[in-house]
């Protein structure tokens, strides 16, 4: 039992500090841009659900391979893939659909609140969201998959990995997409 409280608290432990030391990369990176972020009204409406958006799709497909996985629907050797495609999918018309949403009710804020009319806001975070699934997506799979080969539980350690690689990755795609527009 002792092994196993030890693996575990080790996995624990190095996934949260990972989770930390993400976090504080993606909020430097965060300070060092706000003057491009401040550009444009209601993005500070925009970034809060934009982060968390990505961070929970991309927990969620984590968490259905790993149960795939667990359960064996889903195998090491590459079988079954329909489903793994069919989850990656889902994940990334999930963040176009919610990335739309997160720009309508920046833009309405920005409408009503400052009286700013900027329909830019809405398409920021589809482009964004692009940009991001394209890249988080096939590293929560890789890394899902690999852990579980390494003998490790995903399900202990992705929330917190993707949890800060999305952190980093949608700070950057929201500035690729700033730049963009």
């Amino acid at each position: 039992i002792m092994r196993i409280i030890d693996k575990n608290f080790k996995e624990l432990f190095a996934s949260q500090l990972v989770s930390v030391f993400g976090g504080l990369i993606a909020g430097t990176i965060l300070a060092i841009y706000t003057d491009k972020i401040l550009i444009i009204p209601g993005m500070f409406i925009l970034l809060p659900g934009f982060l968390e958006m990505k961070n929970s799709i991309s927990g969620s497909l984590a968490a259905r391979i790993s149960a795939g996985l667990h359960l064996k629907f889903i195998t090491i050797h590459g079988k079954k893939i329909k489903l793994i495609r069919g989850n990656a999918l889902a994940a990334f018309l999930l963040a176009l659909i919610v990335s739309l949403g997160l720009g309508l009710i920046a833009f309405a804020f920005s409408l009503f609140v400052f009286k700013v009319f900027i329909p830019k806001i809405i398409i920021l975070p589809l482009i964004a969201g692009i940009i991001s699934s394209v890249l988080e997506i096939p590293i929560t799979i890789f890394f899902t998959f690999y852990l579980f080969m390494k003998g490790h539980d995903p399900d202990y350690i992705m929330g917190p990995f993707i949890t800060s690689v999305g952190d980093i990755i949608s700070v950057i795609s929201l500035l690729i997409a700033v730049v963009i527009i």
